[in-house]
């Protein structure tokens, strides 16, 4: 089959909010730039629409939980949101077999092969003209404790392995391949989902480089300087952000702690917390520390622009990538499962050691230092982590199977 025919693919994810940075957001987007038809199906839910906290913590920068149905044409694609409704805190999409049937497409793709709607599209597979395609982003920091520990909780394990385990590792049967956008993310999904290893492949999430890209002409450069002015930072103020959630597994919190033991010797670091939950009030009551809330891509970029050092402290993010696109070194946990987000372009402390990240941060205290990773960043999200990178990979793997 030639390279040059134009796909039918659709792209199944439990969750979809317009604007937004994620997967079921960016790689319709890549794809359909590269000539295919692409569709999106999707539930009426917002991302995290599911958890209970959701109206305190995102509906004033997402909206309601759950929007209406219909379909919208979004960046060349099309965005299918049908019927839905939760099981036990897990997203069901009501017609959505009928839906992909009616669509007639060559190459089926769902963003999470522990889910509902893999295990729902592999029992399909065998009478549909589809082939099926997976991602998996679960990694170790979320799988259920009692799961890593080697003895005890017999009877937890036993749910797990036939309510989580099982399904998937029947769903991965019908599964042409499962990419991990991490290393933990494979480990997860064969030592704890019992996806076959043959069928799993590394696949790193992407980045919009145009998008994000570092303050370099004088528009750019302009529009810095504006923003932190706005902000209350002085040109000379090195300042530490840190964007997504404010919940304790990601803890923020640690950054703001180091950010006010540190502006005790150096003022000129603060930290600039964007986002809400769980934290926000520990983190507004250290010193040094601005809080705002949830804002989109194109917001996020200009934030990039305007500040000098990207951390998250606990579990890794995509927004590392946005980050270092926008040309800012990183700093990370030592434990985060795909360290190559770091590497080279960053440093790693040790987590939750406030000492440890105050020892981190001060390296980054000259402007030389911060130039040297960010721009080695840059180069790296250009090579090996942009969307289209990511499209064209996957793509070759569709065609391949489709000439099959």
């Amino acid at each position: 089959m030639s390279a040059d025919r134009k796909l039918r693919v659709v792209i199944v994810s439990a969750f979809y909010s317009e604007g937004m940075g994620y997967s079921e957001n960016c790689l319709p987007k890549a794809l359909a730039s590269l000539g295919h038809d692409v569709h999106v199906v999707t539930s009426t839910f917002n991302v995290y629409g599911n958890e209970p906290d959701y109206d305190k913590n995102y509906r004033d920068f997402l909206g309601p939980r759950q929007l209406p149905t219909g379909s919208t044409v979004v960046d060349g694609h099309q965005v299918h949101r049908l019927e839905s409704g939760l099981f036990s805190g897990y997203v069901t999409i009501n017609g959505m077999i009928d839906k992909i049937v009616a669509l007639a497409p060559d190459i089926v793709h769902s963003l999470e092969i522990a889910s509902l709607q893999t295990f729902v599209l592999a029992a399909r597979r065998p009478f549909a003209k589809y082939k099926l395609f997976s991602e998996t982003h679960q990694c170790l920091s979320v799988i259920r404790p009692f799961m890593l520990q080697p003895n005890g909780a017999l009877f937890k394990k036993s749910v797990y392995r036939a309510t989580r385990t099982l399904p998937t590792a029947l769903a991965s049967l019908a599964v042409e391949k499962c990419y991990a956008v991490t290393r933990d993310c494979a480990e997860v999904a064969n030592r704890f989902y019992g996806v076959p290893s043959a069928k799993i492949r590394m696949q790193p999430l992407g980045t919009d480089t145009d998008r994000f890209h570092p303050a370099e002409t004088e528009v750019d450069c302009a529009a810095r300087r504006k923003l932190r002015q706005s902000l209350g930072y002085a040109d000379d103020d090195i300042v530490c952000i840190y964007t997504g959630r404010f919940s304790n597994a990601k803890n923020p919190l640690v950054l703001a702690k180091a950010v006010e033991l540190l502006s005790q010797t150096d003022s000129r670091f603060k930290g600039l917390f964007v986002g809400n939950g769980a934290q926000k009030d520990a983190i507004a009551a250290c010193c040094n520390t601005c809080i705002l809330p949830f804002v989109g891509h194109p917001g996020l970029a200009e934030l990039y622009r305007a500040v000098d050092v990207a951390v998250w402290p606990c579990q890794e993010s995509m927004s590392m990538l946005d980050a270092a696109a926008s040309g800012l070194p990183v700093i990370g946990s030592h434990q985060i499962g795909e360290p190559d987000r770091v590497n080279g372009n960053g440093k790693m402390y040790r987590e939750n050691n406030v000492e440890s990240l105050v020892d981190v941060l001060r390296s980054f205290g000259t402007q030389t230092e911060r130039r040297f990773y960010g721009e080695a960043g840059r180069r790296k999200m250009l090579r090996d982590f942009s969307w289209i990178g990511y499209a064209r990979s996957i793509e070759a793997d569709f065609f391949e199977s489709v000439r099959r």
